[in-house]
């Protein structure tokens, strides 16, 4: 299925970006810059991807009360909210808006949320092989996204999605294991997805907390950045995946993310 077109262990330290105030944090460290329309785009695109891991995850709680997806979902929602302050601080519209869990304005994202819950309902190893999938597709958009990125602040939010985002595949599949099942990944490269499972996991707090004040007077306009010119067509996805995994699973995880 393509995904646009259509634990305890170290769980709490999922939650990567843990600052009191990351919304102070990114307005006092770092300028404020044009933005692209690219760059703008991402952050759009970004807000939404995160909410439907987000919604994704508390549904499939709901399903299968495995920790991991509890823990997941509440770094996505850090996640969508360091997005947000970046939309705020630019003045750019949410398209997420009051929307609740499983309510999204777009047609094609309401669809791919109601097919993602439908197969990680028919098993647990369903579910988690949904978890695997929507990381591996936020690691690549955030990786892909990021080359197109200049602005201090932007890179550094997403370099901290991504790091996160490779903190949940580790649990994800980790959960694959102890169901005696595995994952092959669908967007990034097969040497990308060994380097992240055979490391340990990432610390995060590093948008201010490790950069130190990159706030060197305001930079002034950058000037025109133009618009970077068309990308040429990514289409509608950037890959397929069927979702589904290959065991029935029996629902009896640990939850050790």
């Amino acid at each position: 299925m393509d995904l646009r077109n259509n634990g305890n262990r170290n769980a709490n330290n999922n939650n990567v970006i843990n600052t009191v105030d990351l919304c102070s944090c990114i307005e006092n460290n770092y300028p404020s810059e044009e933005l692209s329309d690219i760059e703008t785009e991402s952050l759009l695109q970004m807000r939404e991807e995160e909410k439907l891991a987000r919604d994704v995850y508390i549904t499939l709680f709901n399903t299968w009360d495995l920790k991991v997806f509890d823990n997941i979902s509440k770094a996505e929602q850090q996640h969508m909210d360091a997005v947000l302050c970046l939309l705020n601080k630019y003045d750019i519209e949410d398209p997420v808006g009051d929307n609740e869990v499983g309510i999204f304005t777009d047609d094609n994202l309401q669809s791919l949320y109601n097919n993602l819950v439908e197969q990680g309902n028919q098993s647990l190893t369903a579910a988690l092989t949904i978890g695997a999938t929507i990381e591996d597709l936020d690691i690549f958009d955030l990786i892909n996204l990021s080359d197109e990125i200049d602005n201090q602040d932007i890179l550094a939010v997403f370099n901290e999605l991504t790091k996160g985002s490779r903190n949940h595949m580790r649990a994800f599949i980790s959960q694959l294991s102890l169901q005696n099942e595995s994952y092959s990944p669908q967007y990034i490269s097969a040497e990308l997805f060994e380097s992240i499972i055979n490391s340990d996991r990432e610390r995060g707090g590093s948008i201010c907390g490790d950069s130190g004040n990159k706030n060197k007077g305001n930079k002034g306009n950058k000037g025109n950045k133009g618009n970077k010119g068309n990308k040429g067509n990514k289409g509608n996805g950037s890959g397929t995946c069927d979702g589904s995994g290959s065991g029935n699973g029996n629902g009896s995880g640990s939850g050790n993310g």
